[in-house]
């Protein structure tokens, strides 16, 4: 065995070790999706937004844009056509938002494989944000089958999930 076959193999070894705890894998992928908050979800209104539990298997954040100038700066013509209507169609007293948020569903988190279903999302649909078609979502899986998959991919995953806030 060479040399270098032989570091790649501790050094894989050593990532193994490190995210062997349940604990620690849903820790590296919330402090990675609170990295994403801050972002695309955070804005004048809301701020240090950290990932919490929405649901059973759902984690997340989500964050609400009451400005309607800095809302209408995203580029997504979709979005953008819908956030204009709301500026449009409720009036400025009754304080109209837009919701973003980005989920994940966690339906195997593990050192030695994984399946998780990231989402994003812009919601334009005030006041109780439910219709599906005042929103724009993107959805993502990942499957991985080590840990050195999932550190070298969540990211890439997560920013794909994030481009319609672009």
């Amino acid at each position: 065995m060479s040399d270098t076959t032989k570091q790649i193999q501790e050094w894989q070894e050593k990532v193994r070790s490190s995210f062997g705890e349940e604990g620690k894998m849903y820790q590296y992928l919330f402090e990675t999706m609170d990295n994403f908050y801050y972002r695309y979800l955070e804005n004048t209104e809301t701020k240090n937004l950290r990932t919490q539990k929405l649901g059973p298997h759902l984690w997340g954040a989500q964050s609400l844009e009451s400005n309607m100038v800095d809302a209408l700066k995203i580029k997504n013509q979709d979005a953008k056509k819908g956030i204009m209507e709301l500026a449009k169609s409720v009036p400025k007293a009754q304080i109209p938002m837009v919701r973003y948020s980005i989920t994940v569903e966690i339906k195997e988190l593990k050192a030695n494989r994984g399946l998780l279903v990231f989402q994003s999302e812009i919601n334009w649909g005030f006041p109780d944000f439910k219709s599906g078609t005042q929103a724009l979502k993107k959805s993502v899986t990942f499957n991985y089958d080590d840990v050195g998959q999932f550190r070298k991919h969540l990211a890439l995953k997560l920013e794909e999930i994030s481009d319609i806030f672009s």
